[in-house]
């Protein structure tokens, strides 16, 4: 059992090693505790009055304006006036549409995003560096309903129900060879059909989703079929965890405080802003790098990492994987068709959260981005802690620009976000993340053609 202390902001525990179930419950004494204290503003009436109004410099382009000074629309650019962002905002602030530019390459465009008044998801699409549409999101009533995504091998369709995946579809590029997987969620069993000249060549039910030694096809996230005869798993208990109070970014990009839920071998995300390739099947992070595209200046992140143990495919003979390879060297268009390049290998358990403080908006003198974010950092504080660091004089000031405070967590009620106004709203979110049981957080894989080795 894992006990937290609080010891002046810092985090501490103690991890008794017992024998302990795949789904033993984790017992948190305390989730997270800011204990960052800040000295409050005071009035001066000598200073100088500071100005809080939005215009354009050499990196933010500001195109246009609503009534009350915020922004419309603008584009982000280099020193050389190539682009990095262009967005849109609706009224209230929400992103109603987003352009993101690969910063470390040619400029060129990999990310789109349009989004409702109420910050609802309407579609995204990633693009390649050669600029095809690499994969797509449409959405439902905020929901996912459908990915599509391609390679030169095919394309493959994810279609879901009320956010859920249910089936997915490839199509190899010939038109003709073709996988189709289904997921029934009542019962938590996979059937996969295999096509292959038009004719099936095989058709299965599995037991669990994507089991031990389950295979897939990594270019374009298709689960397939699984070669191995009866996989056995061994389980180890690991009870450990990682967690930081609040610090400063210049994205909204979780990648070091999320677990990727697909975690493919010997592939590395691409040299981009985000690590595009955890949101085709990692639906946490896409929708928080989809809400925060982009930061005009810097945003606030937590992150809290629970691992309760995980589980590795053992007792595979010899025999049986020289027999798998000896297929795939035979037929390796087919094995693919069927089996995928990688296969399930470990499966880990635990929890992870990530609460992110965004601003948008704000003002282009130096001085009161400084003022601001100091504000915005002890209000975020105040939210997580419970404590009243922000008077109203400084809460006034919060209020002329776009502050959003919101968690996030890899359980379904949880994963587009849980906007936090006080206190009460973090202690009962935070309250049904720790009440929630461990789930599967990661499947890793490694690769049919080291199998034999």
């Amino acid at each position: 059992m894992l006990r937290f202390a609080d010891i002046t902001g810092f985090f501490t525990f103690e991890a008794n090693q017992k024998t302990t179930t795949m789904h033993h419950k984790f017992c948190l004494s305390l989730l997270l505790a800011m204990a960052v204290l800040f000295s409050s503003c005071t009035s001066d009436d000598s200073a100088p009055s500071i100005d809080y109004s939005i215009k354009s410099d050499d990196y933010l382009k500001i195109l246009s304006q609503y009534d009350n000074g915020w922004i419309k629309e603008a584009k982000h650019v280099e020193a050389e006036g190539l682009p990095i962002h262009e967005v849109t905002y609706h009224e209230n602030g929400f992103i109603k549409s987003a352009k993101v530019y690969n910063f470390y390459q040619d400029r060129e465009l990999y990310m789109e995003v349009r989004r409702d008044e109420q910050n609802r998801p309407l579609w995204s699409k990633y693009y390649t560096p050669e600029g095809d549409v690499w994969f797509e999101t449409a959405y439902e009533n905020g929901l996912v309903s459908e990915k599509i995504v391609y390679s030169e091998r095919g394309t493959s369709t994810h279609t879901y129900t009320n956010g859920e995946v249910t089936s997915i579809e490839f199509v190899s590029s010939n038109g003709v060879d073709k996988s189709i997987t289904t997921y029934d969620l009542e019962t938590g069993t996979k059937t996969l059909k295999i096509i292959e000249n038009s004719e099936v060549i095989l058709e299965e039910e599995f037991h669990g989703q994507d089991d031990f030694g389950s295979g897939i096809l990594t270019s374009n996230h298709a689960p397939k079929a699984n070669p191995f005869d009866d996989p056995q798993n061994g389980y180890l208990a690991t009870g450990t965890s990682f967690n930081h109070s609040p610090i400063w970014q210049f994205d909204a990009d979780p990648k070091d405080d999320v677990i990727a839920y697909r975690k493919y071998a010997e592939m590395n995300p691409s040299h981009s802003k985000f690590a595009v390739q955890h949101a085709v099947n990692f639906e946490m992070y896409q929708s928080i790098i989809e809400q925060y595209p982009y930061t005009e200046d810097q945003v606030l992140i937590v992150g809290y990492k629970e691992s309760e143990g995980r589980a590795g495919l053992i007792d595979v003979s010899r025999d049986e994987k020289l027999a798998i390879d000896a297929e795939r060297l035979e037929n390796p268009e087919l094995f693919a068709l069927k089996y995928g390049d990688q296969y399930v290998d470990k499966i880990h358990y635990g929890k992870n959260l990530v609460v992110v403080g965004a601003l948008r908006n704000m003002p282009t003198d130096v001085t009161a981005v400084d003022q601001v974010n100091k504000i915005a950092e002890k209000r975020m504080n105040d939210i997580l802690s419970g404590s009243s660091l922000v008077s109203d004089d400084e809460m006034e000031i919060l209020q002329k620009v776009w502050f959003e405070v919101k968690l996030f967590s890899t359980y379904k009620n949880q994963r587009n976000g849980i906007v936090l106004e006080s206190n009460d709203d973090y202690e009962s979110a935070a309250q049904d993340f720790i009440d929630a049981e461990p789930e599967i957080i990661q499947y890793e894989y490694k690769k049919f053609e080291h199998l034999v080795q």
